[in-house]
Parts: C-alpha cells; structure tokens; sequence
C-alpha cells in the first residue's frame, strides 16, 4: 500500500516533549533512541477481530483520501472498530485512516475485548455488521458476508475476555549496589525520561501514550527531592504491553550501563542472574517464552487488545 512504512531505515526522531521544570545533569536522551514503528505493528490480528471484508472496488486515479470519501466524522467515531485495507491478496491487511489513498480491498474489524473489558454478546457485533455495511456503501461496494457469524465471533470475545491478568508477565534488568536516590533520579532525567508518580518512565520520545518501561528503587520512592539510598534500580515493562518487546530490551540494556557508568553497581536480569550476551540484541530465553504465550493466544504485544489483557 502507498502508505506502508518502510521496513528499514533512521529511528524515528522523537516528538516534541516541551519544557520540564526538571533537567538532568547532562543530556544523554540519545542513548535511548525512540523506536520505530514497523509495518508489522499494523498489520490485522485475526484473533483480535470480529471481520466483514467490502467487494473489491476500483480506486480513482489518482486515488481519493479515504476521509475525503468516508468523512472525518467516521473515522473520529470509530472508537473499537478498525479498518485495514490492502490493493492485493497477496499483501498483509495494514490499518488505514483518513489520510490512506483508497485501497482495492477494505475490511471492517470489530475488536472482540472493548475498554471495559467485558466480553460482547451477539447483538453488539450484529450492530457492528450495519457499521460495515456503511463503510461498504459509502465506498459503492457490495458488504460481503462475514466469514464467521455473530454466535461464534462473541464466543471469541467471552474467551479473550477470561484470559484478563493471564498475560501481564514483566521483564527486564536490574542494577544492584549502593545508590544515592538523588543520582538515579538524575540518570532517568539525562536519560529523557519523565515522572510517572513515584517511578520515572521511558515514553520512546512521544508526548502521549502508555510508558514503554519503568524504572523503580528498592525501599524507596523516587518522589521529588527523594533523598537517601537504595541497594537496587529495577528497569521493568510489560511484554505484552509493547509493540516490540525486544527493542525494548535493546534499549533497558543500554540505559543500564549508562546507569552503571554514571553511579557504578553490578548489571543484572530482574531474577539476579548475569545478562546473557543476547541481551544486547533484546534476546533472552524468558522473553522468548512469554512472546510465545501471547502468541499462542493468536494476539501480539502492545496490540490495543492485548494491552487490555494484562
């Protein structure tokens, strides 16, 4: 599709953060590039979804905007339905929005666990079906028939909704020693990394959204002008709270010898074990093992519905 984002090239340069009050001792924001997204990271999850696919249609040429045809409005009150289109068979289904040129294919999709995290009964996704049969005839499509029907789509949605607390496996490293709270507070903040209550966050450079990782200290909080000491800084995330667990770990790994640098201490996994040399790639066996249990739920990390999971 024309807008798919290339799969290799420069990080993504970080959004504008504004001014903080608070500024580290030096910048260093650097060593934690933000992550770049990945077509991946849009691609259609079918365990996620509740699906109706249009006819295939004919874009103009050059083709429309599909705001400019759907309207803005739609799309603003598509709070739990997606749309993914593509231009061949051949191609994954990538998540549109209103700046996508027309696509050949359109599709539809329900997300089968809502925010409230209460499964959907059969009514709601037969309401949904009208929300497509929409989007088919403003497009002049015909809407085609659900591949599967409403009874074993909200069977799916009550299966997701009982895996709630089943998937919030954390991971990530530590660094154990004798650490002024003053000097870890100034590490996150050279770091880029900003207040998240009593804990400082890593946000992949962005203004908005979820933290990516955490970093605590044990027996203390890392409140405002926190003072006194702590024997371990403990850098944690959600697996399958990211889009890309282990560029994640990539970067953990790095800001925790930046941390060692700076106040010295002994690296090691959150369990107290020594960093296996795949760690500076975002490779360990334990993270394997809890992508591969997401996995095997046909869902991925950091998808809007497996968040909800956690």
């Amino acid at each position: 599709m024309s807008n798919e984002l290339a799969p290799e090239g420069p990080e993504l340069q970080p959004d504008g953060m504004g001014f903080d009050e608070e500024a580290g001792s030096e910048e260093a924001s650097h060593l934690l590039p933000p992550i770049r997204e990945l077509p991946q990271d849009r691609e259609y999850l079918p365990g996620a979804f509740y699906s109706i696919q249009a006819a295939n249609g004919t874009p103009a040429n050059p083709p429309q905007q599909l705001g400019e045809i759907l309207g803005q409005g739609l799309f603003q009150s598509l709070t739990d339905v997606h749309l993914f289109g593509r231009n061949a068979d051949s191609e994954p289904w990538l998540e549109v929005g209103p700046m996508t040129p027309e696509p050949v294919q359109i599709m539809a999709s329900q997300e089968l666990l809502p925010a409230t995290g209460e499964p959907l009964a059969q009514d709601d996704l037969e309401m949904f079906e009208m929300v497509a049969g929409r989007v088919a005839k403003t497009l002049k499509r015909d809407k085609q028939p659900p591949k599967e029907d409403a009874a074993k789509a909200a069977a799916r949605s009550a299966e997701l909704a009982g895996m709630k607390g089943k998937l919030g496996d954390k991971f990530g490293m530590s660094l154990a020693g004798s650490f002024q709270l003053a000097d870890v507070t100034d590490c996150c903040l050279c770091l880029g990394m900003k207040r998240n209550g009593d804990a400082f966050s890593w946000y992949g450079g962005k203004t908005t959204g979820d933290p990516i990782f955490s970093v605590t200290v044990d027996g203390a909080k890392l409140a405002p002008g926190a003072q006194g000491t702590t024997r371990k800084v403990n850098l944690t995330y959600t697996v399958a709270g990211v889009t890309q667990p282990r560029k994640v770990l990539e970067r953990i790994f790095a800001a925790c010898y930046y941390f060692q640098k700076r106040i010295a201490g002994d690296v090691k996994m959150d369990d107290g074990s020594a960093p296996p040399e795949g760690v500076a790639r975002g490779e360990h066996p334990r993270l394997d093992a809890a992508i591969k249990k997401i996995e095997a739920a046909k869902l991925r990390p950091g998808h809007v519905v497996t968040k909800r999971l956690t």
